[in-house]
């Protein structure tokens, strides 16, 4: 089991090391974006429970450092591979996975929207660079799903809840005349 663990997390490693590496030899303002947003800071991320420590230092310069771990107390992002398969193949939102609670993410709300607009960039990029896409499909074609669970429905099948809020109004405070 641990032998399946260290497999798995070296293979995340080579894929993240790889996604850096194309991000950085594109340039622009994805680069640009991510140097911003992940130079000097670090985060404990799990995909399918496989962790792995991220740090990042350098500005322009950056080096991220990814490194195994094996005793986690807190995590700073967790999902799971079919999380991410349904909003690669646009089946889920980023926005709607983590209000389900398919994604967990914490930080501050500068790191959040900074790391918002980073993912949000990669998958606009997704669409139009090869090397992402060859990526992606080597992670989709050799990363086994690990669960069972339903896939998301498509982004046209989720309906947004309205009149949530309303509908948790007390009836008595509805009925109150504001003369």
């Amino acid at each position: 089991m641990v032998d399946l663990l260290r497999e798995r997390q070296q293979q995340l490693k080579e894929w993240l090391e790889e996604l850096v590496f194309i991000v950085r030899t594109q340039g622009g303002s994805t680069w640009d974006g991510f140097v911003l947003a992940v130079s000097g800071k670090s985060a404990v991320i799990e995909l399918d429970g496989i962790p792995l420590q991220l740090k990042a230092h350098g500005g322009e310069q950056l080096q991220v450092e990814i490194e195994p771990l094996f005793d986690v107390s807190t995590v700073d992002f967790c999902t799971d591979a079919e999380t991410l398969r349904a909003i690669i193949q646009g089946r889920l939102s980023l926005d709607a996975a983590v209000v389900i609670g398919k994604i967990y993410v914490q930080g501050t709300l500068p790191n959040l929207t900074a790391i918002y607009g980073i993912v949000m960039n990669f998958l606009a990029d997704s669409a139009i660079r090869p090397e992402l896409q060859d990526l992606w499909n080597k992670f989709d074609q050799t990363w086994l799903p690990t669960s069972v669970f339903p896939i998301p429905a498509t982004i046209e099948q989720q309906h947004p809840i309205y009149s949530y809020l309303i509908d948790n109004i007390p009836e008595d405070v509805l009925r109150v005349d504001l003369e």
